[in-house]
Protein backbone atom coordinates (compact mmCIF):
# COMPACT_ATOMS: atom_id res chain seq x y z
CA UNK A 1 0.00 0.00 0.00
CA UNK A 2 1.42 3.42 -0.98
CA UNK A 3 2.81 6.61 1.17
CA UNK A 4 0.23 8.61 -0.55
CA UNK A 5 -2.98 6.22 0.31
CA UNK A 6 -1.53 5.94 4.09
CA UNK A 7 -1.97 9.81 3.99
CA UNK A 8 -5.15 9.67 2.65
CA UNK A 9 -6.78 7.11 5.94
CA UNK A 10 -4.56 9.42 8.06
CA UNK A 11 -6.29 12.39 6.60
CA UNK A 12 -9.91 10.20 7.05
CA UNK A 13 -9.09 8.69 10.67
CA UNK A 14 -8.75 12.54 12.14
CA UNK A 15 -12.30 12.86 10.75
CA UNK A 16 -13.65 10.19 13.86
CA UNK A 17 -12.41 10.91 17.68
CA UNK A 18 -11.91 7.09 18.36
CA UNK A 19 -10.31 7.48 21.66
CA UNK A 20 -13.21 9.65 23.07
CA UNK A 21 -16.04 7.65 21.55
CA UNK A 22 -14.38 3.96 23.09
CA UNK A 23 -14.06 5.90 26.32
CA UNK A 24 -17.19 8.66 27.20
CA UNK A 25 -20.63 9.38 25.51
CA UNK A 26 -21.35 12.62 28.15
CA UNK A 27 -20.10 14.77 30.44
CA UNK A 28 -21.57 13.01 33.28
CA UNK A 29 -19.82 10.04 33.08
CA UNK A 30 -16.48 11.46 33.17
CA UNK A 31 -17.73 14.38 35.75
CA UNK A 32 -18.21 10.49 38.52
CA UNK A 33 -15.17 9.50 37.39
CA UNK A 34 -12.89 12.55 38.54
CA UNK A 35 -15.41 12.77 41.85
CA UNK A 36 -14.53 9.07 42.46
CA UNK A 37 -10.88 10.09 42.10
CA UNK A 38 -10.29 14.05 42.38
CA UNK A 39 -6.39 12.93 41.84
CA UNK A 40 -7.15 12.91 37.96
CA UNK A 41 -9.03 16.76 38.12
CA UNK A 42 -4.83 17.88 38.59
CA UNK A 43 -4.77 17.45 35.44
CA UNK A 44 -0.85 17.24 34.27
CA UNK A 45 -0.57 16.67 37.90
CA UNK A 46 -1.95 13.50 38.36
CA UNK A 47 0.27 11.13 39.82
CA UNK A 48 1.32 7.86 37.80
CA UNK A 49 -1.35 5.15 38.07
CA UNK A 50 0.87 2.46 36.40
CA UNK A 51 0.07 0.16 33.84
CA UNK A 52 -3.46 -0.66 33.53
CA UNK A 53 -3.05 -3.95 31.01
CA UNK A 54 -2.35 -6.94 32.59
CA UNK A 55 -1.57 -8.93 29.61
CA UNK A 56 -0.28 -8.15 26.67
CA UNK A 57 -1.37 -8.77 22.98
CA UNK A 58 0.92 -12.53 22.31
CA UNK A 59 4.19 -11.87 20.19
CA UNK A 60 3.47 -12.76 16.44
CA UNK A 61 5.10 -16.35 15.26
CA UNK A 62 8.70 -16.10 15.00
CA UNK A 63 9.61 -12.99 16.50
CA UNK A 64 11.72 -11.53 18.99
CA UNK A 65 11.97 -8.36 20.90
CA UNK A 66 15.52 -7.25 19.99
CA UNK A 67 15.67 -2.83 20.66
CA UNK A 68 13.18 -0.60 22.92
CA UNK A 69 13.35 3.04 21.83
CA UNK A 70 11.62 5.09 25.02
CA UNK A 71 10.42 8.64 25.81
CA UNK A 72 9.28 9.81 29.30
CA UNK A 73 8.54 12.52 31.18
CA UNK A 74 10.47 13.16 34.92
CA UNK A 75 8.42 11.45 37.65
CA UNK A 76 6.13 13.13 40.94
CA UNK A 77 7.59 16.75 41.37
CA UNK A 78 6.80 19.47 43.85
CA UNK A 79 4.99 22.86 41.95
CA UNK A 80 7.57 24.59 39.90
CA UNK A 81 8.61 27.48 42.03
CA UNK A 82 8.34 28.87 45.34
CA UNK A 83 6.50 31.73 44.27
CA UNK A 84 3.85 29.81 43.15
CA UNK A 85 3.49 28.87 47.05
CA UNK A 86 3.90 31.81 47.96
CA UNK A 87 1.53 33.85 46.19
CA UNK A 88 -0.63 31.86 47.61
CA UNK A 89 0.18 32.48 51.07
CA UNK A 90 0.41 36.45 50.68
CA UNK A 91 -3.21 36.81 50.02
CA UNK A 92 -4.04 34.53 53.00
CA UNK A 93 -1.65 36.52 55.09
CA UNK A 94 -2.60 40.26 53.98
CA UNK A 95 -6.42 39.53 54.43
CA UNK A 96 -8.57 38.77 57.74
CA UNK A 97 -9.62 34.86 57.09
CA UNK A 98 -12.61 33.22 58.69
CA UNK A 99 -11.92 30.14 61.24
CA UNK A 100 -12.16 27.55 58.18
CA UNK A 101 -9.32 30.02 56.54
CA UNK A 102 -7.52 30.32 59.42
CA UNK A 103 -7.07 26.08 59.62
CA UNK A 104 -6.34 25.55 56.01
CA UNK A 105 -3.43 28.16 56.25
CA UNK A 106 -2.12 25.84 58.45
CA UNK A 107 -2.69 22.80 56.22
CA UNK A 108 -0.74 24.97 53.43
CA UNK A 109 1.98 25.90 55.65
CA UNK A 110 2.83 21.98 56.30
CA UNK A 111 2.75 21.76 52.37
CA UNK A 112 4.97 24.76 51.78
CA UNK A 113 7.62 23.84 54.51
CA UNK A 114 7.65 20.69 53.17
CA UNK A 115 8.44 22.70 49.23
CA UNK A 116 10.47 25.05 50.56
CA UNK A 117 13.64 25.19 48.30
CA UNK A 118 12.62 21.77 46.57
CA UNK A 119 9.89 23.54 43.94
CA UNK A 120 10.13 21.90 40.69
CA UNK A 121 12.60 19.33 42.07
CA UNK A 122 11.51 15.41 41.83
CA UNK A 123 10.25 13.91 44.69
CA UNK A 124 10.85 10.38 46.38
CA UNK A 125 7.36 9.12 44.69
CA UNK A 126 8.67 10.23 41.66
CA UNK A 127 11.76 8.38 42.02
CA UNK A 128 9.84 5.06 42.87
CA UNK A 129 7.73 5.70 39.63
CA UNK A 130 10.67 5.25 37.28
CA UNK A 131 12.59 2.66 39.46
CA UNK A 132 9.50 0.82 39.11
CA UNK A 133 8.80 1.23 35.53
CA UNK A 134 13.04 0.43 34.70
CA UNK A 135 12.25 -2.72 36.68
CA UNK A 136 8.82 -3.73 34.94
CA UNK A 137 10.77 -3.27 31.67
CA UNK A 138 13.42 -5.42 32.47
CA UNK A 139 11.04 -8.04 33.49
CA UNK A 140 9.04 -7.83 30.35
CA UNK A 141 12.11 -7.74 28.20
CA UNK A 142 14.77 -9.54 30.20
CA UNK A 143 16.79 -10.52 27.02
CA UNK A 144 17.64 -6.90 26.27
CA UNK A 145 19.26 -6.83 29.21
CA UNK A 146 21.65 -9.74 29.84
CA UNK A 147 25.13 -9.16 30.53
CA UNK A 148 27.32 -6.30 29.21
CA UNK A 149 24.24 -4.76 27.37
CA UNK A 150 24.89 -1.36 26.11
CA UNK A 151 21.98 1.57 27.24
CA UNK A 152 21.67 4.95 26.39
CA UNK A 153 20.36 7.29 28.13
CA UNK A 154 19.50 10.82 27.40
CA UNK A 155 17.82 13.71 29.73
CA UNK A 156 16.35 17.26 28.96
CA UNK A 157 18.63 19.97 31.55
CA UNK A 158 15.96 20.10 34.00
CA UNK A 159 17.13 18.94 37.25
CA UNK A 160 13.97 16.60 37.57
CA UNK A 161 14.06 14.80 34.23
CA UNK A 162 18.14 14.21 35.66
CA UNK A 163 16.74 12.66 38.65
CA UNK A 164 14.08 10.82 36.75
CA UNK A 165 16.88 9.43 34.84
CA UNK A 166 19.07 8.15 37.46
CA UNK A 167 15.95 6.80 39.36
CA UNK A 168 15.04 4.73 36.18
CA UNK A 169 19.06 3.54 35.27
CA UNK A 170 19.02 2.76 38.88
CA UNK A 171 16.43 0.25 38.47
CA UNK A 172 18.12 -1.15 35.83
CA UNK A 173 21.02 -1.63 36.91
CA UNK A 174 20.06 -2.83 40.53
CA UNK A 175 18.46 -5.64 38.47
CA UNK A 176 21.63 -6.15 36.27
CA UNK A 177 24.89 -4.49 37.59
CA UNK A 178 26.86 -5.22 34.71
CA UNK A 179 25.02 -3.38 32.27
CA UNK A 180 26.62 -0.62 30.47
CA UNK A 181 24.61 2.76 30.72
CA UNK A 182 25.81 5.87 29.19
CA UNK A 183 24.06 8.70 30.80
CA UNK A 184 23.91 12.65 29.05
CA UNK A 185 22.19 15.40 29.82
CA UNK A 186 23.39 18.48 27.52
CA UNK A 187 22.29 21.21 25.97
CA UNK A 188 23.36 20.34 22.53
CA UNK A 189 20.44 17.26 23.32
CA UNK A 190 17.73 19.93 24.10
CA UNK A 191 17.31 20.18 20.41
CA UNK A 192 15.56 17.13 19.86
CA UNK A 193 14.50 16.35 23.86
CA UNK A 194 12.32 18.97 24.55
CA UNK A 195 12.62 21.41 21.06
CA UNK A 196 9.80 24.32 20.47
CA UNK A 197 10.04 25.77 17.02
CA UNK A 198 9.11 29.74 17.02
CA UNK A 199 5.61 28.63 15.69
CA UNK A 200 5.04 27.19 18.59
CA UNK A 201 6.26 29.52 21.20
CA UNK A 202 4.42 32.24 18.75
CA UNK A 203 1.15 30.24 19.42
CA UNK A 204 1.43 29.19 22.87
CA UNK A 205 2.43 32.89 23.88
CA UNK A 206 -0.18 34.52 26.50
CA UNK A 207 0.00 37.44 24.46
CA UNK A 208 -1.08 35.35 21.59
CA UNK A 209 -4.30 35.67 19.47
CA UNK A 210 -5.76 32.22 21.08
CA UNK A 211 -4.55 33.26 24.86
CA UNK A 212 -6.28 36.47 24.46
CA UNK A 213 -9.26 35.79 22.32
CA UNK A 214 -10.22 32.06 23.72
CA UNK A 215 -8.31 30.43 26.48
CA UNK A 216 -8.12 33.55 28.95
CA UNK A 217 -12.06 34.49 28.54
CA UNK A 218 -13.17 30.89 28.86
CA UNK A 219 -11.45 30.13 32.16
CA UNK A 220 -12.94 33.76 33.45
CA UNK A 221 -16.24 32.65 32.20
CA UNK A 222 -16.08 29.16 33.54
CA UNK A 223 -15.08 29.67 36.82
CA UNK A 224 -16.63 31.12 40.05
CA UNK A 225 -13.98 31.98 43.23
CA UNK A 226 -16.90 33.73 45.04
CA UNK A 227 -17.67 30.31 47.09
CA UNK A 228 -14.03 29.86 47.85
CA UNK A 229 -13.25 33.48 48.73
CA UNK A 230 -15.92 33.43 50.89
CA UNK A 231 -15.29 30.52 53.22
CA UNK A 232 -11.98 31.58 53.25
CA UNK A 233 -11.85 35.29 53.99
CA UNK A 234 -14.03 37.83 55.75
CA UNK A 235 -14.01 40.13 52.91
CA UNK A 236 -14.60 39.82 49.34
CA UNK A 237 -11.34 40.08 47.61
CA UNK A 238 -10.08 42.11 44.24
CA UNK A 239 -11.41 40.04 40.74
CA UNK A 240 -8.37 40.12 39.93
CA UNK A 241 -6.79 38.83 43.16
CA UNK A 242 -9.73 36.18 42.84
CA UNK A 243 -8.77 34.14 39.94
CA UNK A 244 -4.93 34.13 40.52
CA UNK A 245 -5.72 32.83 43.92
CA UNK A 246 -8.20 30.31 42.65
CA UNK A 247 -5.43 29.49 40.08
CA UNK A 248 -2.58 29.04 42.45
CA UNK A 249 -4.35 27.23 44.88
CA UNK A 250 -5.98 24.80 42.83
CA UNK A 251 -2.27 23.35 41.23
CA UNK A 252 -0.92 23.24 45.03
CA UNK A 253 -3.99 21.01 46.31
CA UNK A 254 -3.62 18.82 42.86
CA UNK A 255 0.11 18.20 43.38
CA UNK A 256 -0.05 17.39 46.85
CA UNK A 257 -0.75 13.52 45.48
CA UNK A 258 2.68 13.88 44.35
CA UNK A 259 4.60 14.08 47.69
CA UNK A 260 5.24 12.54 51.04
CA UNK A 261 2.63 14.21 53.28
CA UNK A 262 1.02 10.97 54.46
CA UNK A 263 -3.07 11.84 54.56
CA UNK A 264 -2.67 15.66 54.57
CA UNK A 265 -5.37 16.65 51.72
CA UNK A 266 -7.18 20.21 50.69
CA UNK A 267 -9.67 18.82 48.19
CA UNK A 268 -12.06 20.18 50.94
CA UNK A 269 -11.28 23.50 49.21
CA UNK A 270 -13.43 22.87 46.17
CA UNK A 271 -16.26 21.14 45.17
CA UNK A 272 -16.55 18.73 42.87
CA UNK A 273 -18.50 20.55 40.33
CA UNK A 274 -15.22 23.22 40.61
CA UNK A 275 -12.44 20.97 40.37
CA UNK A 276 -14.04 19.17 37.01
CA UNK A 277 -14.52 22.55 35.28
CA UNK A 278 -11.15 23.74 35.91
CA UNK A 279 -9.98 21.25 34.94
CA UNK A 280 -12.05 21.22 31.61
CA UNK A 281 -10.24 24.27 31.08
CA UNK A 282 -6.43 22.95 31.64
CA UNK A 283 -7.52 19.95 29.50
CA UNK A 284 -8.57 22.18 26.84
CA UNK A 285 -4.94 24.36 27.02
CA UNK A 286 -3.26 20.94 26.96
CA UNK A 287 -5.28 19.87 24.08
CA UNK A 288 -4.68 23.62 22.28
CA UNK A 289 -1.16 24.04 23.07
CA UNK A 290 0.23 20.41 22.81
CA UNK A 291 -2.01 18.37 21.40
CA UNK A 292 -4.34 17.57 18.09
CA UNK A 293 -6.44 20.66 17.75
CA UNK A 294 -7.08 21.04 14.41
CA UNK A 295 -6.93 24.86 15.48
CA UNK A 296 -3.55 24.62 16.11
CA UNK A 297 -3.01 23.99 12.73
CA UNK A 298 -0.39 21.40 13.62
CA UNK A 299 1.86 23.82 14.69
CA UNK A 300 2.31 22.06 17.56
CA UNK A 301 3.04 18.45 16.68
CA UNK A 302 5.54 19.63 13.72
CA UNK A 303 7.53 21.08 16.84
CA UNK A 304 8.20 17.49 17.59
CA UNK A 305 9.74 16.22 14.21
CA UNK A 306 13.24 16.79 15.70
CA UNK A 307 12.52 14.35 18.28
CA UNK A 308 11.24 11.48 16.01
CA UNK A 309 13.91 12.36 13.38
CA UNK A 310 15.92 11.18 16.55
CA UNK A 311 14.11 7.83 17.13
CA UNK A 312 13.43 6.49 14.02
CA UNK A 313 17.61 7.15 13.60
CA UNK A 314 18.36 5.80 16.83
CA UNK A 315 16.34 3.08 15.77
CA UNK A 316 18.06 1.97 12.07
CA UNK A 317 21.75 2.27 13.55
CA UNK A 318 20.32 -0.05 16.42
CA UNK A 319 18.80 -2.63 14.14
CA UNK A 320 21.46 -2.43 11.62
CA UNK A 321 24.16 -3.57 14.08
CA UNK A 322 24.25 -1.10 16.36
CA UNK A 323 25.16 -2.33 19.79
CA UNK A 324 22.44 -0.43 21.70
CA UNK A 325 19.74 -2.20 22.75
CA UNK A 326 17.99 0.36 24.64
CA UNK A 327 17.71 4.03 23.90
CA UNK A 328 15.92 5.89 27.09
CA UNK A 329 15.03 9.69 26.78
CA UNK A 330 13.65 11.76 29.78
CA UNK A 331 11.70 14.73 29.00
CA UNK A 332 8.43 16.28 29.57
CA UNK A 333 4.52 16.19 29.39
CA UNK A 334 4.07 18.83 26.76
CA UNK A 335 7.24 17.40 24.43
CA UNK A 336 5.94 13.48 24.96
CA UNK A 337 1.90 14.89 23.43
CA UNK A 338 3.11 16.59 20.70
CA UNK A 339 5.31 13.67 19.67
CA UNK A 340 2.57 11.08 20.33
CA UNK A 341 -0.07 13.90 18.50
CA UNK A 342 2.79 13.51 15.10
CA UNK A 343 3.18 9.91 15.59
CA UNK A 344 -0.65 9.11 15.07
CA UNK A 345 -1.24 7.11 18.16
CA UNK A 346 -4.64 6.48 17.84
CA UNK A 347 -5.58 7.01 21.77
CA UNK A 348 -4.17 10.85 21.49
CA UNK A 349 -5.45 12.14 18.36
CA UNK A 350 -8.91 13.08 18.89
CA UNK A 351 -9.97 15.77 16.40
CA UNK A 352 -12.75 18.12 17.97
CA UNK A 353 -13.73 21.30 16.80
CA UNK A 354 -16.10 22.20 19.44
CA UNK A 355 -13.93 23.38 22.48
CA UNK A 356 -16.68 22.57 24.85
CA UNK A 357 -16.70 18.44 23.55
CA UNK A 358 -13.00 18.19 23.81
CA UNK A 359 -13.00 17.13 27.06
CA UNK A 360 -15.30 13.91 26.28
CA UNK A 361 -12.67 12.91 23.61
CA UNK A 362 -9.15 13.94 24.91
CA UNK A 363 -8.10 13.39 28.65
CA UNK A 364 -4.18 14.65 29.52
CA UNK A 365 -4.22 12.84 32.24
CA UNK A 366 -4.64 9.41 30.79
CA UNK A 367 -2.29 10.17 28.49
CA UNK A 368 0.68 12.42 30.29
CA UNK A 369 0.27 12.20 33.97
CA UNK A 370 3.45 11.77 36.42
CA UNK A 371 6.30 9.85 34.91
CA UNK A 372 4.26 9.27 31.65
CA UNK A 373 5.93 6.90 29.15
CA UNK A 374 5.97 6.02 25.98
CA UNK A 375 8.20 2.66 24.93
CA UNK A 376 8.14 1.21 21.38
CA UNK A 377 9.34 -2.24 21.08
CA UNK A 378 10.99 -3.61 18.09
CA UNK A 379 10.84 -6.94 17.31
CA UNK A 380 12.87 -9.02 14.44
CA UNK A 381 12.54 -12.48 12.57
CA UNK A 382 14.59 -14.59 11.60
CA UNK A 383 14.69 -13.24 7.94
CA UNK A 384 15.21 -9.84 9.37
CA UNK A 385 11.71 -8.48 9.08
CA UNK A 386 10.95 -6.11 11.91
CA UNK A 387 7.67 -5.40 13.88
CA UNK A 388 6.66 -2.76 16.18
CA UNK A 389 4.32 -2.72 19.32
CA UNK A 390 3.66 1.17 21.10
CA UNK A 391 3.07 1.03 24.93
CA UNK A 392 1.79 4.52 26.16
CA UNK A 393 2.06 4.13 30.02
CA UNK A 394 2.86 0.36 29.96
CA UNK A 395 -0.52 -0.28 27.86
CA UNK A 396 -0.84 -1.10 24.06
CA UNK A 397 -1.61 1.53 21.73
CA UNK A 398 -2.16 1.96 18.48
CA UNK A 399 -1.68 4.31 15.18
CA UNK A 400 -4.04 5.95 12.96
CA UNK A 401 -2.94 3.95 9.96
CA UNK A 402 -5.57 1.40 8.28
CA UNK A 403 -2.19 -0.09 6.25
CA UNK A 404 -1.98 -2.49 9.28
CA UNK A 405 -3.59 -3.51 11.65
CA UNK A 406 -1.98 -3.13 15.34
CA UNK A 407 -0.72 -3.65 17.77
CA UNK A 408 1.83 -4.73 15.75
CA UNK A 409 3.03 -3.07 12.74
CA UNK A 410 5.90 -3.58 10.02
CA UNK A 411 8.48 -1.01 10.61
CA UNK A 412 9.04 -0.03 7.24
CA UNK A 413 5.23 0.57 7.54
CA UNK A 414 5.37 3.01 10.06
CA UNK A 415 8.07 5.28 8.87
CA UNK A 416 6.34 5.79 5.47
CA UNK A 417 3.28 6.56 7.36
CA UNK A 418 5.43 9.37 9.53
CA UNK A 419 7.27 10.47 5.97
CA UNK A 420 10.58 8.12 6.02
Amino acid sequence: MNLRFCILLFAISLSFSSYGQSRFSTLEELRKELKDCPEKSGSSYYAYPGPLQNEYTPVPNGYSPVYISHYGRHGSRWVTADSRYTAVLDVLDSHELTEYGKEVRKRLEIVWQDAKGRSGDLTRRGERQHHEIASRMFDNYPSLFRGHANISAVSSTSRRCMMSMMAFCEGLKERNPLLKIHRSAHERDMIYINYESPELKAFTSKTGDFWKKTLTPLIRSSIDPSRLIKNLFVSDLEDDIKYDFFDGLYWIVSDIQNVELGNLSLYDLFTDEELFTYWTCQNLKMYATNGPAPFNYGVTRNSSRNLLNQIVKDADEALSGGDITVNLRFGHDSALIRLLTLMGIAECNANVEDIQQVSTFWQDFRITPMAANLQIIFYKNQVGEVKVKFLLNENEVTLLTKCETGPYYDWNVVKRFWGY
